[in-house]
């Protein structure tokens, strides 16, 4: 049994720890200890506990300069890295909510790009884009999804209307404007028959709408399936706008929707282009107004093609993408680094020095007194 430390920003119950890493582990039966919050009694014992750790995992945003000293020494110890990512968060566009974090996090994130023995990513076209940026090896290990969380579930509304099932948070309101306004029309053009039901956020052009109902968003994974899997859905709308960061996000959705038998309507992007055959395990639309509009009136007019759709796609994720095969690839993967030692790069770090000196600076300087009393307050007006 392997023992590993995990660095995450995230609880394990999060979508992205149980994803990537939670279900692999309690798959396999590995000893974890968690650790979110750096500078806390918990992290040091994982420090101080270094010797008897097969395995050190960084996940995403983690390295920051509220983190340097913790990454530090894990980057220092003897103990194998693997830096887990499922986005390419040093080409965050800048309308995105977290972009001005993670340019501030950005010259970590290239520190641990530069000295873990190991990165671990969701898709290849997110490895391809971080090959410009380091030379550390990098494996693919695709999204895998938990069948036992998400099971099966009826797929038409018990009072004859036909419900579309949009999920997401504020991080999509621009993949939104895609669908808006063909929604809207597909909603009249079945006045009093179709529906639409937000998982998360919604736009606030149909917000108001009495056809669209809101549902606040689980954060907590197996709270989030659970509800997911009660919502009276028809069939699923995903919009992706096409752009570089977009490319690099994984399946993830298609996964769920398929696993729980809700057929679906995707963006002929990236990350649904590789895994959906059109027609055969979901709809691929191109990212204009009649493409969406014409998807959704195939998925009211014609249930029978979408819920035979909906069992070919359920039955490829449950042979191809289940937690049980997920995790002895990921097992596979990190076997050969358990235990192994580290060999250090010293000179490695070099590279993201100077930029992470010039991030100290700037956040000492924004924490003065001097900068409160004679700058910020300006900002502010």
């Amino acid at each position: 049994m392997s023992s590993v430390v995990v660095y995450s920003p995230y609880r394990p119950e999060h979508a992205c720890a149980e994803i990537r890493l939670c279900a692999p582990m309690r798959r396999l039966g590995w000893n974890v200890i968690w650790v979110r919050q750096a500078g806390s009694d918990h992290d040091q014992f994982a420090i101080d506990l270094a010797r008897g750790i097969d395995l050190v995992f960084v996940q995403r945003q983690f390295p920051s300069l509220k983190n340097e000293k913790v990454l530090r020494a894990a980057l220092r110890s003897d103990v194998p890295i693997v830096f887990d990512l499922d986005d390419m968060l040093l080409d965050v566009p800048p309308w995105h909510p977290s972009s001005a974090e993670l340019s501030r996090r950005a010259p970590f994130i290239r520190w641990v790009l530069s000295e873990a023995d190991l990165i671990t990513v969701s898709t290849e076209p997110l490895a391809a884009s971080l090959r410009k940026v380091t030379r550390r090896p990098i494996r693919v290990q695709p999204n895998c999804v938990d069948t036992s969380l998400f099971v099966k579930r009826r797929t038409r509304s018990e009072d004859g209307r036909f419900r579309f099932l949009i999920s997401g948070t504020s991080t999509h309101a621009r993949d939104w404007t895609l669908i808006e306004r063909p929604l809207r029309e597909c909603l009249d053009a079945h006045r009093g028959r179709v529906e639409a039901v937000f998982f998360g956020n919604a736009p606030s052009s149909l917000a108001a709408d009495p056809r669209v109902r809101y549902v606040p968003f689980e954060s907590a994974y197996r709270g989030y399936a659970e509800q997911l899997a009660k919502l009276s859905v028809d069939a699923a709308l995903v919009p992706l706008e096409d752009s570089a960061f977009n490319r690099c996000k994984s399946n993830i959705k298609w996964l769920e929707y398929s696993c729980l038998g809700i057929p679906g309507a995707y963006s002929d992007v990236g990350p649904y282009r590789a895994s959906i055959a059109h027609g055969k395990t979901g709809l691929l639309v191109g990212n204009s107004e009649e493409s969406w509009f014409n998807a959704m009136l195939a998925l009211v007019s014609e249930p029978h093609e979408t819920a035979a759709m909906a069992e070919r796609a359920r039955q490829q994720v449950l042979t191809e993408f289940a937690i049980d095969r997920g995790a002895r690839e990921f097992e596979s993967v990190l076997a050969p680094l358990a235990g192994r030692g580290r060999h250090r790069y010293y000179f490695s770090g070099a590279s993201t020095a100077l930029d992470r000196w010039l991030a100290r600076t700037i956040d000492a300087v924004q924490h003065s007194a001097l900068f409160d009393r004679h700058v910020k307050w300006r900002l502010k007006r």
